[in-house]
């Protein structure tokens, strides 16, 4: 028996290895939404992600040799409120899934990561939209019904099979490279060499400028895809600047998708958010609004206003009002398919949601 405990413990200690520093990680975020929408039920529900996204993940770092670092950061969503896996979809987070699988070396040239990332668009979003990846962004909203690139829950915000550069901070000045070697599928690895390529790729590029309290960033996203297939091209600017008695964020974004020859017509998308310190807590406000290229009466606008309330450096407490509006034809903008379920809405209607939660960190 002794040997059989001898020869386990050195299985074990050879099995798997050992990293200088290990850190787990998450969020819980925990919310009572009311939602309702024109030509819809309304309905209660008890949902996860109302201010962010439930998630849990692990950080892993060993010191090597020259001062770098190998990295790996693994991140998985959550669906608090059902009997779900980890990975799981679930009513009110529609980003259960793989959220990161990072392996980076990283060192005084920078951080050269590849996996299924997270990319510089999804960095943009969370740096310029304070409510970006939850239930209550207008923002989000507006991308996520048009099929932008560049977003938290755009079409380029997480990339399989992706390679990544990101710079260090040289003056305040930071640039990230992503490529997505094949953003869906494995590529044309299953096609006869005489067939068309069917692979689409993406790529996307940023400059970031930090300067005490501004920040300024850009991000520019293409998917290159086979001759028959459309290719998007988005840009979006983004800036905030805190005033210390009010923090001020802005966005504009444009995406555009070309047929084989034929030129697209533009679609754009821009918000404007504050988040201002008032006694314990802070009040939050954000709108954004999207205009269409091609039928105005399908434009939509959205805005949240909501307190937060900080019980201590970990947990917030918060209540929020989330309007969302569609042009006189218009169905594709709503609350409900944002944060909760599809469904069949009033032309030219609104949706509502109320929600009053619990963000922990971890």
């Amino acid at each position: 028996m002794q040997k059989k405990i001898i020869a386990l413990a050195i299985a074990a200690a050879f099995s798997a290895p050992a990293f200088a520093d290990v850190n787990m990680y998450g969020v819980v975020d925990a919310a009572v939404a009311r939602a309702s929408a024109d030509g819809q039920k309304s309905d209660l529900l008890a949902v996860s992600g109302g201010l962010s996204q439930s998630r849990i993940g692990a950080k892993a770092a060993e010191d090597l040799s020259n001062g770098m670092k190998a990295v790996v950061n693994i991140e998985y969503g959550l669906d608090t409120q059902s009997n779900t896996a980890i990975g799981s979809g679930g009513v009110g987070n529609t980003n259960v899934i793989a959220r990161q699988q990072m392996l980076a070396l990283a060192g005084g040239f920078g951080t050269v990561a590849t996996g299924y990332l997270q990319t510089t668009g999804y960095d943009f979003a969370v740096k310029f939209d304070p409510t970006a990846d939850s239930l209550v962004s207008p923002l989000q909203s507006m991308t996520g019904a048009n099929g932008f690139l560049i977003g938290s829950a755009a079409g380029a915000a997480r990339a399989q099979r992706a390679l990544a550069y990101i710079s260090p901070n040289m003056s305040g000045f930071t640039v990230a490279v992503n490529y997505a070697t094949a953003l869906a599928g494995v590529g044309n690895l299953t096609v006869a060499s005489n067939l068309a390529d069917v692979k689409t790729s993406a790529t996307l590029a940023s400059v970031n400028y930090d300067w005490n309290a501004l920040s300024v960033g850009g991000v520019y996203a293409k998917t290159s895809a086979p001759t028959a297939t459309p290719s998007t091209t988005d840009y979006a600017l983004g800036a905030s600047y805190d005033l210390s008695v009010v923090k001020l964020f802005g966005t504009y974004q444009q995406t555009k998708t070309d047929a084989a020859g034929v030129a697209g017509t533009a679609n754009k998308a821009m918000s404007f958010s504050a988040l201002a310190p008032v006694g314990p807590g802070s009040v939050l406000f954000s709108y954004a609004k999207s205009t269409l290229g091609t039928v105005t009466s399908q434009n939509g606008s959205g805005y949240t206003v909501g307190w937060l309330q900080g019980l201590s450096k970990m947990t917030t407490a918060y209540a929020t009002v989330t309007k969302v509006s569609n042009g006189s034809a218009g169905t594709q903008y709503s609350v409900i398919n944002n944060a909760l379920a599809g469904g069949a809405m009033t032309a030219g209607g609104s949706s509502t949601l109320f929600a009053v939660g619990l963000n922990k960190k971890f």
